[in-house]
């Protein structure tokens, strides 16, 4: 019995002695490397709450952005939205795209504003026209080089948004008159569409030919060139001058009516009898 109580008593010993020199070797490492180590684990619990921060932001930055791309509708409202979410690089290429839609639209109808109501329909100057050509222009541009910044410089993959700012492009070089720049622009988006879109490929090459013929047009003849048609005198009818001009010679030879003359009578009339005596 005693055996077991020493024995016993050795392994509370023997416990209570390892247990301690854990703690000295805990209490040890707090001092030495402990606050290292919490310094990182304070570091990375930072770097998530602050990540999940800049996560709602840019969600929230994001849903703002569109709902102001749902509500524009002018083209300088769409424009302004771009530079204004700029770090929201989708919405911003969108909006870029609907402001040179909506100036192509101005530059195809040469209106600014349509006719309402009794108010006259204002149309495009010069000036205007130029300055409108010009900040369409730019819009497919911008829009293009956000589609290919974030395709990672990869255009075939910016296809979907950079034809369209092509062909976009294309028109307003062609409202222009510069029909050069407008053919590189169609040939441009019909090598990006390739056999991916065929369709579009069709219409661009469809565009180049109509430029073409734009390009050189067919010469128009001259009046002096122009074949004239001889036209063959219609003959006079025999004998009608002649019938003619014998009924005015009788008009004018007929002798005239003088006041209180009677008549000569028709000797084919019969003359009244006179009335008797007791009649």
């Amino acid at each position: 019995m005693e055996s077991n109580d020493r024995k016993r008593q050795s392994q509370v010993q023997t416990q209570d002695l390892t247990e301690s020199r854990i703690n000295d070797d805990f209490v040890y490492w707090l001092k030495n490397k402990g606050r290292d180590y919490l310094l990182v684990v304070l570091l990375a619990a930072c770097a998530f709450l602050g990540y999940n921060y800049w996560q709602r932001k840019n969600i929230e930055k994001t849903s703002i952005a569109w709902g102001e791309l749902a509500q524009a509708t002018l083209p300088e409202a769409f424009e302004q939205l771009a530079k204004d979410h700029a770090d929201v690089p989708r919405a911003a290429m969108m909006a870029l795209m609907q402001a040179g839609d909506l100036r192509l639209a101005v530059l195809q109808s040469n209106t600014v504003t349509p006719k309402q109501g009794e108010t006259p329909a204002v149309l495009l100057d010069d000036q205007s026209r130029k300055i409108t050509q010009d900040a369409a222009d730019e819009d497919y541009a911008k829009a293009g080089e956000i589609a290919v910044k974030l395709a990672g410089g990869d255009r075939a993959k910016a296809a979907l948004v950079l034809v369209p700012a092509l062909f976009g492009r294309a028109a307003i070089a062609e409202s222009r008159g510069d029909f050069d720049a407008s053919k590189k622009f169609l040939e441009d988006a019909s090598a990006l569409a390739g056999e991916r879109w065929p369709r579009f490929a069709e219409i661009a090459k469809s565009r180049i030919d109509g430029m073409l013929a734009l390009a050189n047009p067919v010469p128009l003849p001259k009046q002096a060139e122009l074949p004239v048609k001889s036209v063959d005198p219609v003959p006079p009818t025999a004998g009608t001058d002649d019938l003619f001009q014998q009924l005015i010679n009788e008009q004018n030879t007929a002798p005239a009516a003088t006041p209180g003359s009677t008549p000569a009578a028709d000797p084919a009339t019969p003359a009244p009898a006179a009335p008797g005596a007791g009649g």
